[in-house]
């Protein structure tokens, strides 16, 4: 990454218009005595392997970004400058940082603070060039990049506002009451939980889906025993109930996890797309299950819970429930 000298504002003398009127009326969009020229194409210079700037539009604004690669499993951080089209010459109107985690991680959006920015040509739809200076938004760096974009036709897009939301597609299907041993009373739960993180901005809406028990002492989940948490509470096929135990902490419960960020980033909502808890079980056709064990005085019995669940078709169902009916005997799932 390339680290540019960042000029004060304390040390101009003057403003600089915004922008210039030739002699025929024309606005000119420059407002820098900097060079700027088609080589800040690229932002970091690396052979086959540069990083260059990417840019659309719609018929209101112009998106630009250029992406870092920061990862040995295709994690990324990209940068992302949005401009208001305005009668006269764009305008900045926000910046954010996206990191995607890919399959290591989970991805988020952050807003970034512009301290500057110059025009140094707008030819509308055409051509786009200018300096920012921006704060990135965790290591708190300043940093002054040059960019030239050339726009082409391909280049305008639609701006999404088909946003998928939570509640419009689970929140009727969730919960779900489970009586594992068919006595009128629900022993087991698939909910959804939601949080509000107010710590990010944007902030945003979290949700999981999860197996709850009403009766933790008496309805048990459970995982393997292994050395190290944390432990998944999701079995595949074969499987069977023997050296399982709940544990309290560190256990990997939740299906998935749903971010809904605010407006005006709703199109960084993510649905299975994004790394989940479970992705490496969720994301294939087989079946899934929980393990139990039911506590009734001293005696115990194993069973199991079968689902299916499809974020990308928000569908989430109990297809089947078993419980052993000899005391302490244990399940088995070829």
């Amino acid at each position: 990454m390339i680290f540019f000298s960042i000029f004060s504002c304390e040390s101009k003398k003057e403003e600089i218009p915004p922008f210039k009127i030739d002699e025929n009326g024309k606005i000119i969009c420059n407002n820098t005595a900097t060079s700027i020229t088609k080589g800040d194409t690229i932002v970091v210079e690396n052979g086959e392997n540069s990083i260059v700037w990417k840019g659309t539009y719609t018929e209101t604004s112009i998106h630009i970004n250029f992406t870092i690669p920061i990862g040995s499993s295709g994690e990324s951080e990209q940068y992302n400058f949005i401009f208001d089209k305005t009668s006269e010459c764009p305008k900045i109107e926000r910046a954010f940082k996206f990191y995607n985690g890919n399959d290591d991680d989970v991805s988020a959006v952050t807003e970034m603070d512009v301290l500057e920015f110059y025009n140094h040509a707008w030819e509308k739809d055409k051509q786009f060039s200018g300096l920012l200076v921006y704060k990135d938004p965790h290591n708190k760096q300043l940093f002054s990049r040059k960019f030239w974009l050339d726009f082409t036709e391909s280049d305008k897009i639609t701006e999404n506002t088909n946003f998928s939301f939570f509640d419009d597609y689970f929140n009727g299907k969730l919960p779900i009451d489970i009586d594992m041993d068919k006595n009128g009373s629900i022993d087991y739960k698939m909910v959804a939980e939601a949080k509000r993180d107010i710590g990010n901005t944007p902030q945003f809406n979290s949700y999981t889906i999860k197996l709850i028990s009403t009766n933790e002492d008496e309805n048990l989940i459970l995982s393997p025993i292994i050395r190290n948490g944390p432990y998944t509470v999701i079995y595949e096929a074969p499987f069977n109930s023997e050296n399982k135990r709940q544990y309290n902490n560190d256990v990997k419960d939740a299906l998935d996890v749903f971010y809904e960020f605010d407006a005006p980033y709703q199109n960084y909502n993510y649905f299975l797309g994004n790394n989940l808890t479970n992705k490496n079980f969720l994301s294939n056709n087989k079946e899934d299950y929980y393990i139990i064990r039911m506590n009734f005085g001293d005696k115990k019995f194993y069973g199991w819970i079968k689902f299916a669940y499809d974020s990308e078709n928000y569908n989430i169902e109990i297809l089947e429930t078993f419980l052993n009916p000899i005391e302490t005997k244990h399940v088995y799932v070829d």
